[in-house]
């Protein structure tokens, strides 16, 4: 629940690489379980008492060491939400945006059908404490000079109708619990704004912008909500295996055809960011149909979008300590590049196209 890589760098050098790059927005993401912590527990938990809970004694005692030796204006009881206000605070000074991302709610690695986090009012999916944390982090980010939006949730599994826990996972439960949790946020924060996801790993939107029956009488009219001039839509593409051709239909089909109010049957036209596509760090993935694909479309369709990841290397991934983050932009002690070429002939001009675009 702390942010990564500050025990191989400054919060201060890592947005500096991200602003080098071109890039404008980061992904913050937070899991529900923090606030829970703040909330139920009367107060947030100093990072050196997280990094020893899961770390150990020893191990996350040198983590923490040298987390407050490359950040030294960190105080040494800092608590987890204060280093996102560092994080904000950095933001804002290189000019960066902040777009908040409710990643899961128990804090642990995502995405699985079977985690707990993937629809309301599974295990660890806590729909009333998801809109009460959803309220607070809206709150809490109106001294973020950064702050511009905030996801509701990231990666919703399964456009199946199966019940789990009363709960369908179908279009008709979406909207009911991601509509309420938009309120939260438009009631905390009414300045910023509401990205909503979709079903299936978010890749299918469809429904949203055709008018498409979501349940009984339900469509997604978002004109009867005050926060309806706030509302973006996003999407995450992952399909490595269609060719170009393949992939672009599909893509106007389940989520961009809501840029053309004409044709295909589109009914509404919405704003629209890919927040997540990325790959293995490597000369062979960058040059492969997936990445080619994406790096000529989304330019072209003038869109926002968000690539997974820049982390190098994680404090701790699935138990194990120090894990390397091959999709990581970065090496693993968040120092270079890890696949220079990657950046140099690929991200970098994709950056200068889509900023080029919407000039």
């Amino acid at each position: 629940m702390i942010p990564e890589g500050l025990q191989y760098a400054s919060i201060s050098s890592i947005v500096s690489k991200i602003k080098h790059l071109g890039l404008n927005t980061i992904r913050l993401t937070w899991a529900v379980e923090m606030v829970d912590d703040i909330l139920d527990g009367g107060h947030d938990v100093d990072i050196k008492t997280s990094f020893i809970n899961v770390l150990g004694v020893s191990n996350g005692t040198s983590i923490y060491n040298a987390v407050m030796k490359n950040n030294p204006t960190f105080a040494p009881n800092i608590r987890r939400l204060e280093v996102f206000d560092a994080i904000a605070e950095e933001c804002a000074k290189q000019s960066v945006y902040v777009h908040l991302d409710n990643h899961v709610s128990k804090a642990g690695w995502c995405c699985d059908k079977n985690d707990g986090n993937a629809w309301f009012g599974f295990k660890y999916f806590d729909v009333i404490k998801w809109k009460r944390a959803l309220g607070y982090m809206a709150n809490h980010g109106k001294s973020w000079r950064a702050l511009r939006s905030m996801s509701l949730r990231n990666e919703l599994r399964s456009t199946g109708s199966w019940l789990f826990n009363g709960q369908y996972v179908d279009w008709s439960n979406w909207y009911g619990n991601m509509t309420a949790g938009a309120g939260a946020i438009y009631t905390a924060n009414s300045d910023i704004l509401i990205f909503f996801s979709g079903l299936s790993y978010d890749s299918q939107l469809r429904p949203l912008f055709t008018d498409g029956v979501l349940g009984e009488d339900i469509v997604f009219d978002v004109s009867k909500f005050k926060y309806a001039d706030k509302v973006v839509l996003e999407v995450h593409d992952y399909d490595m295996d269609s060719n170009c051709t393949t992939k672009e239909n599909l893509l106007t089909s389940n989520s961009f055809g809501t840029l053309n109010a004409t044709g295909l049957g589109n009914r509404k036209v919405f704003p629209l960011v890919m927040s997540e596509w990325g790959f293995a760090q490597s000369v062979a993935q960058y040059q492969a149909p997936y990445a080619s694909c994406l790096r000529e479309f989304l330019p072209e369709q003038k869109v926002g979008w968000m690539t997974w990841v820049l982390s190098g290397s994680y404090y701790v991934r699935q138990g194990v300590p120090d894990a390397d983050e091959p999709w990581g932009l970065l090496d693993h002690e968040w120092k270079d590049w890890r696949c220079p070429e990657c950046i140099a002939k690929g991200l970098q001009p994709m950056i200068a196209a889509t900023l080029n675009s919407t000039t």
